[in-house]
């Protein structure tokens, strides 16, 4: 499930950073610029959701409300297998985003291990530089590049190289690569895929700019594109000289260069980067504290939810009573600097919640399913007191998540400024019949 709550932010960010990348920069010609956001777009999509801004989130007081919230409506929960048979839909969309993953995979070895195969047959002309014989479209790929001589005039093979060398010397296949890569791993995203075509169209641009830049007659340029336009392409993971969409590339080639003035805009990306930090940050408003400092940033590198949701199956309730704690008089803590803790930390109160809490079986005659939040206050002493359900589902629901909550062993107690404090903590728990 963590690793699912992963790979939806990571989506989710794709998705952003690509629409603020067509709002702001698919009209000007600064290639290279673009090229750098671009890979740090992808960079970022894929670093902020391990970041842990905990801290900075607890010490902001409109964050920590908005993390409240955030926790309450957005926070994973840990499934129990019921005894009802039910389709199992988390595990099918698993083996399918499993095997397109595989299939992906496979796809690019495939292609990657035509070009080595190429490598071997082709006759090699110059350095790094192989002729081709039939009527494969040039490509270079890293240090190699492909061409036919004998299908091209002396001028457009001057062309050509002049193309493939900026690939070459520019590292265009790295980008490709990294963005094949991600592609695949986000594969059912069409944002993931729409931000691999912005990558390469822009390697493109790049490379056709040093072919105009180089001496090339423009248009005469732009006809042996067209003339190349339905050549074979041997695969999508190399930088092929005829790449499509060619309307694009002549359009581009044909505008009039940007003011460099618009530069400035390009660091708009840095309060979107901060917003998409801050956001992915709100579900980790209940950070470990200081004393456990190595475990909880062990726990965010992988993904850790910061708070526990449980999802109970319909085994019959126990309506046992429990006595309610003592209440301790004092200020009350919404975030501290340290947390409160459960004895042994984050997966032995999700175990405890999972091995306690039962599905009443009024509830499960019922039918009734859904989320309960349990608001509690952990004392000083560590006593667990004022539970109360600040979301509720139905008085069956309702009492067994108090009921649970109730005999809670002692925590360690939260912190302020070195001081012990009273602080306040929920938990969300799902109620679902499998």
């Amino acid at each position: 499930m963590i690793t699912m709550v992963y790979l939806l932010k990571v989506n989710v960010l794709l998705a952003v950073f690509y629409g603020f990348y067509r709002l702001l920069f698919t009209r000007d010609t600064f290639f290279v610029w673009r090229r750098v956001v671009l890979l740090l777009m992808a960079a970022a999509a894929l670093t902020i959701p391990l970041a842990d801004l905990s801290w900075w989130v607890a010490s902001h007081e409109q964050t920590a409300n908005l993390a409240e919230v955030y926790q309450e409506v957005m926070l994973p929960t840990v499934t129990i297998t019921g005894t009802e048979a039910r389709f199992p839909w988390l595990r099918l969309f698993t083996l399918l985003y499993m095997g397109g993953v595989g299939v992906l995979l496979a796809r690019l070895a495939w292609q990657l291990t035509t070009i080595v195969r190429m490598t071997r047959s082709a006759e090699l002309a110059a350095d790094k530089v192989f002729r081709l014989k039939d009527s494969t479209c040039p490509f270079s790929f890293f240090r190699w590049i492909f061409v036919n001589p004998q299908a091209q005039s002396e001028e457009q093979l001057l062309e050509i190289m002049t193309h493939e060398r900026a690939h070459v010397e520019q590292w265009h296949s790295l980008d490709i690569v990294l963005m094949e890569l991600l592609a695949i791993a986000c594969w059912p995203n069409p944002f993931a895929w729409l931000m691999r075509r912005e990558v390469r169209l822009n390697l493109e641009y790049l490379a056709d700019e040093r072919v105009v830049e180089a001496g090339s007659e423009r248009k005469a340029y732009q006809y042996h594109l067209l003339g190349l336009a339905y050549g074979k392409n041997v695969a999508t993971v190399c930088n092929n000289f005829n790449v499509l969409p060619l309307k694009l590339r002549i359009r581009m080639m044909n505008k009039k260069r940007t003011n460099s003035w618009l530069r400035a805009k390009y660091l708009l990306l840095v309060p979107v980067i901060g917003v998409a930090l801050v956001a992915c940050n709100l579900d980790k408003k209940t950070a470990e504290p200081a004393t456990a400092a190595e475990q909880a940033q062990t726990d965010s590198a992988a993904g850790k939810p910061m708070m526990v949701g449980v999802t109970v199956d319909g085994t019959p309730a126990q309506d046992e009573a429990q006595a309610e704690g003592s209440v301790v008089q004092g200020e009350v803590f919404d975030v501290v600097e340290q947390m409160p803790w459960f004895p042994g930390g984050q997966q032995e109160l999700m175990n405890f919640l999972m091995k306690n809490i039962k599905y009443p079986k009024e509830a499960t005659d019922k039918g009734t399913q859904g989320r309960v939040v349990v608001q509690f206050v952990v004392n000083k002493d560590g006593s667990v007191v004022e539970p109360t359900v600040v979301k509720s589902v139905s008085p069956e629901l309702d009492q067994e998540a108090l009921r649970v909550v109730k005999m809670m062993p002692k925590w360690q107690p939260g912190k302020q400024n070195g001081e012990v404090v009273r602080v306040k903590y929920t938990i969300p728990v799902s109620f679902r019949l499998q």
